[in-house]
Protein backbone atom coordinates (compact mmCIF):
# COMPACT_ATOMS: atom_id res chain seq x y z
CA UNK A 1 0.00 0.00 0.00
CA UNK A 2 1.65 3.51 -0.96
CA UNK A 3 1.75 6.15 1.29
CA UNK A 4 -1.43 8.57 1.09
CA UNK A 5 0.52 12.03 0.27
CA UNK A 6 -2.54 14.00 1.96
CA UNK A 7 -1.82 12.23 5.36
CA UNK A 8 1.86 12.52 4.65
CA UNK A 9 1.54 16.52 4.03
CA UNK A 10 -1.14 16.75 7.45
CA UNK A 11 1.13 15.38 9.39
CA UNK A 12 4.45 17.47 8.35
CA UNK A 13 1.95 20.70 8.79
CA UNK A 14 0.75 19.43 12.09
CA UNK A 15 4.45 18.76 13.23
CA UNK A 16 4.89 22.59 12.18
CA UNK A 17 2.53 23.79 14.01
CA UNK A 18 3.25 21.57 17.44
CA UNK A 19 6.78 23.14 16.51
CA UNK A 20 6.09 26.65 15.69
CA UNK A 21 3.40 27.14 19.20
CA UNK A 22 5.56 25.22 21.42
CA UNK A 23 8.71 27.08 20.59
CA UNK A 24 6.62 30.12 21.32
CA UNK A 25 5.52 29.28 24.69
CA UNK A 26 9.10 28.42 25.57
CA UNK A 27 10.40 31.52 24.50
CA UNK A 28 7.23 33.51 26.57
CA UNK A 29 8.49 30.82 29.22
CA UNK A 30 11.87 32.17 29.36
CA UNK A 31 10.91 35.85 29.44
CA UNK A 32 8.60 35.44 31.95
CA UNK A 33 11.14 34.06 34.16
CA UNK A 34 13.66 36.91 33.17
CA UNK A 35 10.88 39.47 33.66
CA UNK A 36 10.57 37.89 37.13
CA UNK A 37 14.28 37.69 37.93
CA UNK A 38 14.75 41.83 36.89
CA UNK A 39 11.82 42.62 39.12
CA UNK A 40 13.35 40.87 42.04
CA UNK A 41 16.76 42.58 41.12
CA UNK A 42 15.06 45.92 41.06
CA UNK A 43 13.32 45.77 44.51
CA UNK A 44 17.17 44.23 45.96
CA UNK A 45 18.47 47.36 44.14
CA UNK A 46 16.13 49.71 46.39
CA UNK A 47 17.39 47.66 49.25
CA UNK A 48 21.01 48.03 49.36
CA UNK A 49 20.90 51.46 48.04
CA UNK A 50 19.03 52.34 51.41
CA UNK A 51 20.99 49.92 53.26
CA UNK A 52 24.30 51.35 51.75
CA UNK A 53 22.77 55.24 52.22
CA UNK A 54 22.21 54.47 56.16
CA UNK A 55 25.74 53.03 56.36
CA UNK A 56 27.25 56.26 55.49
CA UNK A 57 24.93 58.15 58.05
CA UNK A 58 25.67 55.77 60.63
CA UNK A 59 29.72 56.69 59.65
CA UNK A 60 28.78 60.13 60.02
CA UNK A 61 27.35 59.69 62.88
CA UNK A 62 30.33 58.23 64.86
CA UNK A 63 32.70 60.45 62.84
CA UNK A 64 30.38 62.95 64.79
CA UNK A 65 30.83 61.72 68.34
CA UNK A 66 34.52 61.25 67.68
CA UNK A 67 34.87 64.94 66.30
CA UNK A 68 33.37 65.88 69.46
CA UNK A 69 35.56 63.85 71.93
CA UNK A 70 38.55 64.90 70.40
CA UNK A 71 37.45 68.57 70.10
CA UNK A 72 36.66 68.52 74.28
CA UNK A 73 40.09 66.55 74.58
CA UNK A 74 41.20 69.95 73.04
CA UNK A 75 39.81 71.90 75.16
CA UNK A 76 37.53 73.51 72.16
CA UNK A 77 34.11 74.66 72.95
CA UNK A 78 31.67 73.23 70.69
CA UNK A 79 29.82 76.05 69.80
CA UNK A 80 33.29 77.48 68.45
CA UNK A 81 32.29 79.25 65.41
CA UNK A 82 35.17 77.29 63.34
CA UNK A 83 34.48 73.65 64.72
CA UNK A 84 30.44 74.16 64.10
CA UNK A 85 31.48 75.40 60.23
CA UNK A 86 33.38 71.89 60.27
CA UNK A 87 30.78 69.69 61.85
CA UNK A 88 27.72 71.39 59.83
CA UNK A 89 30.01 70.40 56.96
CA UNK A 90 31.07 66.82 57.40
CA UNK A 91 26.86 66.81 58.22
CA UNK A 92 26.20 68.15 54.71
CA UNK A 93 28.75 66.16 52.91
CA UNK A 94 27.08 63.10 54.53
CA UNK A 95 23.68 63.81 53.58
CA UNK A 96 24.64 64.40 49.89
CA UNK A 97 26.37 61.02 50.04
CA UNK A 98 23.20 59.18 51.53
CA UNK A 99 20.91 61.02 48.83
CA UNK A 100 23.35 60.16 46.09
CA UNK A 101 23.53 56.60 47.13
CA UNK A 102 20.01 56.51 46.87
CA UNK A 103 19.10 58.68 44.19
CA UNK A 104 21.85 56.09 41.82
CA UNK A 105 19.86 52.80 43.56
CA UNK A 106 16.46 53.99 42.29
CA UNK A 107 18.10 54.76 38.97
CA UNK A 108 19.49 51.17 38.35
CA UNK A 109 15.70 49.60 39.74
CA UNK A 110 14.30 51.53 37.29
CA UNK A 111 16.35 50.47 34.61
CA UNK A 112 16.13 46.92 35.85
CA UNK A 113 12.34 47.43 35.61
CA UNK A 114 12.17 48.63 32.41
CA UNK A 115 13.93 46.05 31.25
CA UNK A 116 11.83 43.36 32.88
CA UNK A 117 8.77 45.10 30.78
CA UNK A 118 11.04 44.21 27.98
CA UNK A 119 11.56 41.01 28.83
CA UNK A 120 7.26 40.84 29.29
CA UNK A 121 6.80 42.34 25.96
CA UNK A 122 9.65 40.19 24.40
CA UNK A 123 7.95 36.87 25.72
CA UNK A 124 4.72 38.21 24.03
CA UNK A 125 6.00 39.25 20.77
CA UNK A 126 7.33 35.21 20.63
CA UNK A 127 4.17 33.76 21.87
CA UNK A 128 2.24 36.27 18.81
CA UNK A 129 5.03 35.11 16.28
CA UNK A 130 5.10 31.72 17.03
CA UNK A 131 1.07 31.77 16.09
CA UNK A 132 1.52 33.45 13.34
CA UNK A 133 4.54 30.63 12.13
CA UNK A 134 1.42 27.98 13.15
CA UNK A 135 -0.85 29.49 10.52
CA UNK A 136 1.68 30.03 8.28
CA UNK A 137 3.19 26.27 8.35
CA UNK A 138 -1.16 25.51 8.04
CA UNK A 139 -1.32 27.89 4.73
CA UNK A 140 1.97 26.48 3.31
CA UNK A 141 0.94 22.71 3.56
CA UNK A 142 -2.68 23.42 2.55
CA UNK A 143 -1.49 25.00 -0.47
CA UNK A 144 1.20 22.44 -1.40
CA UNK A 145 -1.30 19.58 -1.22
CA UNK A 146 -3.43 21.69 -3.63
CA UNK A 147 -0.66 21.69 -5.89
CA UNK A 148 0.01 17.69 -5.58
CA UNK A 149 -3.78 16.98 -5.75
CA UNK A 150 -3.87 19.36 -9.35
CA UNK A 151 -0.95 17.22 -10.54
CA UNK A 152 1.12 20.67 -10.11
CA UNK A 153 3.86 19.41 -8.52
Amino acid sequence: MAPNPFMIQAAATGLQVFSAIYSGRAAKRQAQIEQEQRRFQAKLTKIEAAAAANQRLREFDSAQSSNIAFAAFMNRDPSDRSLKAFMDRQKEVAYTDAEMIESTGLIKATQQRMLADAAGVRGRNALIGSYLDAGSAVTSGLWRYEVYKTGQG
